[in-house]
């Protein structure tokens, strides 16, 4: 992620998303049907093919053709596989690339516009025995959610032992199945360890609350 060339502007589009938070080294499938939104992807494609997500904060229905309220720690990601639809629609993934605090500013364009700081993760040496180790206990428990919650038919992060910490670990927290603002709030985590620490956490209580509806109202051995 270090050799992107970020905009030399320090400027970025932004697309506010209502349950969307978008994590470095994870992929955001986008459905972009708004004339606004088109437009900046358009943009973006001639430019430097970056867009930045950023959470919309709660209440934001008052005011969503306008510029309702958004968190300012979002994430800058780089289109890739743009597929433009007859009827002027697109479908394209979204490569999360690095974590910015986003300042908004006035924006010539319909869509909305930030200058941007990054705020890196703090690096973790993967090296060490407990950083490999808890990584593979992580895509262990996400792997058993997911097939809890879908039956075996979802995906999940693979099982590999090279897959680098950090996408092990951001990857858990995109698929976690929650509110977008728990997920917000494990974005603004800077040491990837904490964000492991949490993520485990909630897993595991979310994998306790799927089994014991499994269970049924009676537990274990109930008809």
């Amino acid at each position: 992620m270090q050799h992107e060339k970020f905009p030399e502007s320090g400027i970025v589009p932004v697309f506010p998303l209502p349950n969307a938070v978008l994590f470095p080294r994870t992929v955001l499938p986008l459905h972009i049907f708004e004339p606004r939104y088109r437009a900046m992807v358009s943009d973006a494609e001639a430019g430097d093919g970056m867009i930045a997500i950023a959470l919309l904060k709660p209440g934001f229905e008052k005011d969503y053709e306008g510029s309702p309220p958004i968190h300012t720690l979002g994430t800058i990601g780089r289109i890739g596989q743009l597929e433009r639809l007859p009827d002027g629609r697109s479908t394209l993934n979204l490569v999360g690339l690095l974590r910015v605090e986003l300042s908004e500013i006035p924006s010539n364009r319909p869509y909305r516009q930030a200058r941007f700081t990054p705020r890196p993760e703090l690096e973790v040496d993967e090296r060490a025995a407990d950083i490999r180790r808890g990584k593979l206990e992580l895509l262990a428990s996400h792997g058993y959610l997911m097939r809890e919650i879908t039956e075996g038919c979802g995906t999940s992060i693979p099982m590999i032992e090279d897959l680098p910490y950090p996408s092990a670990v951001n990857g858990s927290c995109a698929n976690l199945p929650s509110l977008p603002e728990v997920r917000q709030r494990l974005l603004a985590l800077d040491d990837l360890r904490d964000r492991h620490r949490h993520v485990s956490t909630l897993i595991n209580e979310v994998l306790e609350r799927v089994l014991e509806l499994k269970e049924g109202p009676g537990g274990h051995g109930a008809n």
